[in-house]
């Protein structure tokens, strides 16, 4: 099979574009097993306990939509299942974000989630790969977020989001605040 050289990549080459994604990743241990953290990730009776009442509607096949909506129902994003081998390894696309305008045209942010068993306990790894501006907003939120879905599966209490992020609410409804 052929090779082909490629020259020594410059600095300029090296550097990333503005708006190029870029990676945000977080590694957490988890009292569980593989299936319990699928689980929690993927099942909306689950999930709204460690994602403040956020939903998504999907059948988790590759290739499929998936829409996010917030506690009050209305949609916070809309996407595409990328992989689902469970209960090892989720990936799904973000491709419109409903609620501002503010990453229009920003390029792809991609999510990976990572299970492995290290018995009794679960590495879960998330990887976000986003524009930089996206990554900014969400670099917070995750790790807040999977600590949660961690209380809830060793304690069966997610924790008080709301101390971290204030009461939830649809950002892109001015003063609303959502019931839970």
């Amino acid at each position: 099979m052929p090779t082909q050289a490629t020259a020594p990549r410059t600095a300029a080459a090296q550097a990333r574009p503005a708006g190029a994604p870029s990676s945000f990743e977080y590694v957490t241990y988890i009292c569980s097993t593989p299936e319990k953290v699928w689980n929690a990730l993927t099942l909306n009776d689950l999930r709204k306990y460690c994602w403040r009442g956020h939903t998504v509607e999907t059948d988790w096949m590759p290739g499929s939509a998936i829409i996010s909506r917030f506690p009050d129902g209305s949609l916070e994003f809309e996407g595409h299942v990328l992989e689902a081998d469970r209960p090892n390894r989720l990936a799904f696309e973000v491709d419109e974000v409903s609620w501002t305008d503010e990453f229009a045209g920003q390029g792809p942010n991609r999510l990976y989630f990572s299970i492995e068993s290290f018995e009794p306990l679960v590495r879960l790894t998330l990887r976000n790969e986003a524009p930089p501006k996206i990554l900014e907003l969400v670099k917070q939120g995750w790790p807040a977020v999977l600590s949660s879905l961690k209380s809830l599966l060793e304690t069966g209490n997610p924790l008080p989001l709301d101390a971290v992020f204030g009461p939830e609410r649809n950002p892109g409804k001015s003063g609303s605040a959502a019931a839970e």
